[in-house]
């Protein structure tokens, strides 16, 4: 099976849970930077895996753009949904207001894969607000191994 992980990625979470998955995952599996030009064609693949990080409470308009301008092919696809947040306890609304009712009843494993907060790719703003919101004043990963694992056991007893 071919499967298409397009992802994007601010501070590089997503990015890193994108390739965890691919190793994780069965078959040919290529992953896409969404910010990047020349999105592969979806009739190349057999699945697809869409993922993005929320930022101040929404996530990426390009994943959101793209998923509303291609539900009717990904409706067709083998699908996952993922999202990388660090706050446990708006994630699941979080992850509802990312994706469309449609393609998540549609996808066959979705998941939370927690997150991080990189300083280091944060510009000063960035972190004076994640320093007041979340009172954190260093990087911190908590990306969820185990979720990610979980998510590609299920993505792999899909039918090739």
């Amino acid at each position: 099976m071919k499967t298409l992980v397009i992802f994007a990625s601010r501070h590089g979470s997503s990015e890193k849970a994108a390739n965890m998955l691919k190793v994780k995952i069965n078959g040919n599996v290529k992953i896409h930077d969404i910010k990047k030009r020349n999105l592969p064609n979806l009739n190349d693949f057999d699945a697809v895996i869409i993922g993005g990080s929320i930022h101040a409470g929404v996530i990426q308009s390009k994943i959101k753009d793209y998923c509303q301008n291609n539900s009717e092919q990904l409706s067709k696809k083998h699908l996952g949904l993922f999202l990388c947040c660090m706050d446990k306890e708006k994630a699941q609304m979080q992850f509802e207001n990312a994706f469309s009712e449609n393609l998540r009843k549609h996808a066959l494993t979705t998941s939370l894969f927690g997150g991080e907060f990189v300083f280091e790719r944060m510009n000063w703003f960035e972190r004076s607000v994640v320093k007041k919101v979340a009172g954190v004043s260093k990087s911190v990963s908590k990306i969820d191994q185990a979720a990610i694992d979980r998510f590609a056991e299920k993505f792999n007893l899909l039918p090739s």
